[in-house]
């Protein structure tokens, strides 16, 4: 929207300066990224019995060769187990589940833990692609009861807990795996990123500095859990410590959503006003944020020693008349009243 220029009180700096920061403390606070935890893309049960079935993995002549052995009526343990494999394979789960089923009722103790956790990890993810949920539960706590180092048994465990929403069981699940499986960097950032959904910010963080040092992750998803922290820090009004996040964020991914924003609102508030004005630049050269960037960046502009006052009257009449799709009657208001100060 075209602006009907305005000519500059001389006077009014200081006035406007200082209702400048008292807006910056009412806007502040209005936007935050909300930090979404949702189930994985990927099947961790699914994923379990494709990656440890041998007969998914097998050669179309073993299959045949597989197939064929099990055409008569099975009578023992191998048998079933051996079935089973060909119902995974073939996405029978109902089948292959009743053959894992027999599979536990013909074990005997003579053949060992190692077997016993395998058919009850086998079942358990089996119960969890059928939507059988809490059989599935009980199975894998007897799986980690038996073998406590396997690794993908805490992934179902997560994947269960996931879909009831108990977070903090997930949270257990996925530490635990972690444990286990410590370069994991998908699962670490899905842990720190629930952490920080649960304002669990210490939890987070540590989980955020590895990943910073270790790498595996996108840097992208990396920034952006550096970028929510910062925020929670600015919440509780630790504007030095939120910036210090956002700044290890930037040098991550630049990109990220309103980061530029934040680190500028950080700096006016902090009185750093040169660097405030720099990273609003970058926030409206990103195209991220434009109103409250114009604004913050009219703000800063205000309280540097020597104003460019006409680039500030120019970022607040772009902020009173900004009409996008995420146009705040508010700001537009804020910023019409403190145009309004420094012009006539």
């Amino acid at each position: 929207m075209k602006q009907e220029k305005r000519r500059i009180k001389p006077w009014a700096r200081w006035t406007a300066a200082f209702l400048a920061l008292a807006f910056v403390f009412t806007f502040g606070a209005q936007s935050w990224i909300t930090v979404k935890i949702s189930a994985e893309e990927s099947n961790a049960a699914k994923t379990y019995l494709a990656q440890q079935t041998d007969y998914v993995n097998a050669s179309r002549l073993e299959r045949l060769r597989t197939k064929l052995q099990t055409l008569t009526q099975p009578d023992g343990l191998k048998d079933y187990y051996r079935l089973a494999e060909t119902h995974i394979a073939a996405e029978e789960y109902t089948e292959a589940l009743e053959c894992i089923q027999r599979c536990l009722e013909l074990y005997e103790p003579e053949y060992g833990t190692t077997l016993q956790a395998e058919l009850l990890l086998k079942e358990g993810c089996l119960l969890t692609i059928l939507d059988r949920a809490d059989e599935a539960e009980e199975a894998m706590e007897q799986v980690v009861q038996l073998a406590p180092g396997l690794a993908d048994a805490y992934l179902v465990l997560a994947q269960l807990h996931a879909g009831s929403g108990d977070t903090q069981a997930l949270a257990a699940d996925l530490e635990s795996y972690l444990e286990l499986q410590p370069a994991a960097a998908d699962m670490r950032l899905l842990l720190a990123q629930l952490y920080l959904a649960q304002g669990q910010g210490d939890e987070a963080m540590k989980h955020a500095v590895w990943l910073q040092a270790n790498g595996g992750a996108q840097n992208t998803d990396v920034a952006g859990l550096f970028t929510g922290l910062g925020l929670a820090k600015l919440q509780r009004e630790d504007t030095a410590g939120a910036l210090e996040l956002f700044e290890t964020a930037l040098s991550l991914d630049d990109t990220v959503d309103s980061l530029c924003y934040y680190a500028g609102l950080c700096c006016l508030l902090l009185e750093r006003y040169d660097e405030a004005v720099d990273y609003y630049s970058r926030s409206i050269q990103l195209q991220s944020t434009l109103q409250m960037s114009h604004y913050g960046r009219g703000a800063a502009e205000l309280m540097r020693g020597e104003p460019d006052m006409e680039q500030a009257a120019g970022d607040l009449a772009f902020a009173a008349g900004y009409d996008g799709a995420d146009a705040d009657p508010v700001i537009s208001a804020q910023a019409e009243d403190l145009l309004n100060t420094i012009t006539e």
